[in-house]
């Protein structure tokens, strides 16, 4: 995902190059670079004279630009916009070479990253355990960040209200902090509070409750920042598709069909057949590139919308896919890269 906007950056880092910090897959922005240093830190030019790319190969020697057209006498130096493990990206690169619409290019020596990392939300369902006044609660984030959280409670809390926070993060790691309410609101899912109560939770309806850390100890902050940027690195390259997944939840054990609009290694939003809440486990099955993939996932966040005359809804279900086993995730990765690449440029989603 390219930056959307030519704006001066809030803050600019330096990173050093390394093959795992950029994303194969991912869209790029290019254009004409006089200068290697003071371009890449400079705001970005104009949006529409831009070169609109894909980046298609990254190893440690090289890049590998795939472009909707073929620019007559691309220049030698190229500035990029792109997306980068730990957030939007732009640096500039030599050219090696340039085939009809693929260019070749030397990687840099060092990429400015153009956000700070703590305003990166990353959609994931993971393991939250809120103690408030009123009880302890076991929800499944909605979205994270090193700077909060927000989740999925049975009932609303109130504005500045402070709680106690942990949240885990996969391999024995868990991270506790002191936290406090910034906002709460209903969460607005059809039939909802229901299957809240089914589930074993008061009844009422759920609210999106959004906490902010109000201390993080120096190493909890970096385990922090590395499950952030890790799932930042699943979320992309994300593809719009007309793919077909099966999945089945607790309320229908059975598998049926779901038509899916998008996916990425991490994430898969699919139109179901009832509203889900956030945390609710899901099994799927998906067929890409010719390969059958099974996943455990959890539901992050669910809109239901009106279809046609408004007499029909859809649902539309966003899951955050269960980490797994590296080679088969890399397997799967490498799928969905070459989905991204098989549908460059992309087309609208068609209506479903």
């Amino acid at each position: 995902m390219a930056l959307s906007s030519p704006s001066p950056p809030r803050l600019v880092h330096k990173q050093a190059w390394g093959q795992g910090l950029l994303v194969e897959g991912t869209e790029a922005l290019l254009w004409p670079a006089e200068d290697g240093i003071e371009a890449a830190a400079m705001p970005l030019p104009d949006l529409d004279d831009a070169v609109r790319a894909i980046l298609s190969w990254v190893r440690p020697k090289v890049l590998r630009f795939q472009m909707t057209v073929a620019p007559q006498g691309f220049p030698e130096l190229v500035l990029v916009s792109t997306q980068a493990a730990s957030g939007p990206a732009q640096f500039v690169v030599r050219k090696s070479y340039q085939i009809t619409t693929t260019v070749v290019c030397d990687p840099p020596d060092e990429v400015h990253i153009v956000e700070r990392r703590d305003l990166f939300r990353v959609p994931v369902a993971t393991p939250v355990t809120l103690t408030a006044a009123s009880g302890q609660h076991a929800l499944y984030s909605i979205d994270i960040s090193t700077g909060g959280v927000r989740v999925c409670s049975p009932e609303p809390l109130q504005i500045g209200t402070e709680v106690d926070v942990s949240v885990e993060l996969g391999g024995g790691q868990v991270v506790e902090a002191p936290a406090v309410v910034r906002h709460s609101r209903s969460f607005g899912v059809a039939g909802g509070a229901p299957r809240l109560a089914r589930q074993g939770e008061r009844d009422g309806c759920p609210s999106q409750v959004g906490l902010q850390f109000l201390h993080l100890a120096p190493r909890a902050e970096r385990q922090l920042a590395q499950f952030v940027a890790r799932h930042q690195r699943r979320l992309m390259p994300r593809v719009r598709t007309f793919l077909t997944a099966q999945y089945s939840c607790d309320l229908r054990p059975l598998f049926v069909d779901a038509p899916v609009t998008e996916v990425s290694p991490g994430e898969i939003v699919l139109v179901a057949r009832e509203a889900h809440l956030p945390g609710e486990p899901l099994g799927l099955r998906l067929r890409v590139g010719g390969r059958a993939y099974n996943f455990g996932a959890r539901v992050v966040s669910c809109k239901t919308e009106a279809v046609g005359d408004g007499e029909r809804t859809r649902h539309l279900v966003v899951a955050s896919l269960a980490e797994g086993e590296e080679i088969a995730e890399e397997r799967f990765r490498i799928a969905v890269r070459d989905l991204a690449l098989e549908q460059w440029p992309p087309e609208p989603v068609r209506p479903i």
